[in-house]
């Protein structure tokens, strides 16, 4: 029999005893608060309602973190449906903590690998509830057999989601406001709101993830260089392709908590689109060096190389779905596979795909600008000014005399759009989340 979480947001008061019986229970294994308690309308405005969410692991149906794992670190347990992770197998490589929508996973910096609510197994197996139910004195937190039918309904802080989280709310009776004796005027309320509202703090960052931009642009390169060399273009000397390729594998496992662990990283090719990354990355830089130095003249190999250079691509932009904030199907103009075709083109004499690819990456980029622009976001105008100039205009000047030279100006205007990209991406999490329908409300 499986099981699920009930939660009542009329009963909660915020207490924070859930935590602390998380914690008491589990103290030998915790580092990191498994459960949180998030408030909507922390600072009491006096047309919204307030209420609290206590939320951990949900122990999904379909786990994100487990599915998206590449080292095969995460199992469900069919006959508790609690979804477990082995600390001996985990890389550290935090992606679980990217594809998780609920927060759950927990990166402990100290031991390099996740942790995160284990559903008190051991407790589920001596027929008790879990701790953070057991301590809740306002019986808001609750422990019932799973069923279909009563999976949750979408509340603020946590929409719908296919994953299929094992939890239960019970709504908000009433939506108005707290009763204040003195009400404030609103429009007072409301920059005082906007001043103290809290901003989660973001689990990816350009400084956390600058070895990764590095890494990316790199591959777009060799896997551009490599194919118009096939088609007449500059040759591509073994030492440049095992040069830049095996360092930049080398700092792309330099994120990992467990580096030790990093072989594992290919173990889940059947669901992680970050494994298939790395198998394939690997295999064209290994195959790729054995063709230049070995085998030049084996034309099969070499299209065979060809392939697995823009498949990884194509793996490496599929790895960033879950965080592009535009959406799963969002386009971006940084994005790996689009590199990869716009330096073929300069490189290979394609101008198909140089005033093509360039075209469309140039549109994407000023469309996203004015996007942000209209959003109140910040556009970086010297930022973005250097990368037009280095990205689309050195490299159609100097395409025709110097193709080497416009695909290396090409290459420094795609590292400053990748690093907007690594910018730009976000995380779902409930508090984020609880953070954008308050900040919605606040302008109505």
């Amino acid at each position: 029999m499986t099981f699920q979480f009930t939660f009542d947001l009329n009963r909660c008061t915020g207490c924070q005893a859930c935590v602390v019986g998380c914690g008491m229970e589990n103290r030998t294994e915790q580092a990191i608060n498994w459960r949180q308690v998030h408030t909507f309308n922390g600072c009491r405005h006096p047309e919204l309602p307030v209420f609290h969410l206590s939320l951990a692991c949900h122990h999904c149906d379909d786990p994100a973190c487990l599915r998206n794992c590449p080292a095969n670190a995460y199992a469900k347990d069919p006959n508790t449906g609690a979804v477990s992770i082995d600390p001996e197998r985990c890389i550290g490589c935090r992606y679980c903590t990217w594809a998780c929508p609920h927060d759950a996973p927990k990166f402990n910096a100290g031991l390099g690998t996740i942790e995160k609510c284990t559903f008190c197994k051991d407790r589920l197996q001596q027929g008790l509830e879990p701790a953070c139910v057991a301590r809740c004195p306002v019986d808001a937190l609750g422990f019932e057999p799973s069923t279909p039918e009563s999976r949750h309904q979408a509340i603020p802080g946590f929409p719908i989601s296919k994953l299929g989280p094992s939890i239960h709310f019970v709504p908000l009776r009433r939506e108005a406001g707290p009763e204040l004796g003195v009400v404030p005027p609103p429009a007072l309320v409301t920059r005082f709101l906007e001043q103290v509202l809290a901003v989660p703090l973001r689990k990816i960052t350009l400084r956390g993830e600058w070895t990764l931009v590095v890494f990316t642009t790199l591959m777009a390169l060799l896997a551009g260089w490599f194919i118009a060399a096939l088609n007449d273009g500059p040759a591509l000397p073994p030492v440049i392709f095992l040069g830049l390729g095996l360092p930049a594998m080398l700092l792309s496992a330099w994120h990992l908590g467990r580096r030790d662990r990093a072989w594992r990283a290919i173990l889940n090719l059947r669901s992680s689109w970050l494994s298939r990354e790395i198998a394939l990355t690997s295999a064209f830089l290994g195959l790729g060096g054995l063709y230049l130095v070995f085998f030049s003249h084996q034309r099969v190999l070499a299209w065979v190389v060809a392939v697995l250079g823009f498949t990884s691509l194509l793996a490496i932009d599929r790895i960033y779905r879950v965080a592009l904030t535009g959406g799963k199907r969002s386009l971006h103009s940084g994005q790996a596979l689009l590199n990869g075709h716009y330096l073929l083109g300069i490189l290979g004499g394609l101008p198909i795909l140089s005033l093509g690819g360039g075209g469309l990456k140039l549109a994407l980029y000023l469309h996203r600008k004015w996007h942000f622009r209209r959003q109140g976001r910040a556009i970086h105008p010297w930022l973005s000014a250097l990368r037009l100039f280095l990205g689309f205009f050195l490299p159609a000047a100097l395409i025709l005399w110097h193709p080497i030279l416009a695909a290396i100006c090409a290459v420094l205007g795609d590292f400053v759009d990748r690093c907007e990209f690594y910018d730009e991406l976000d995380i779902v999490t409930p508090q984020g989340e609880l953070a954008v329908v308050l900040k919605a409300q606040l302008k109505h």
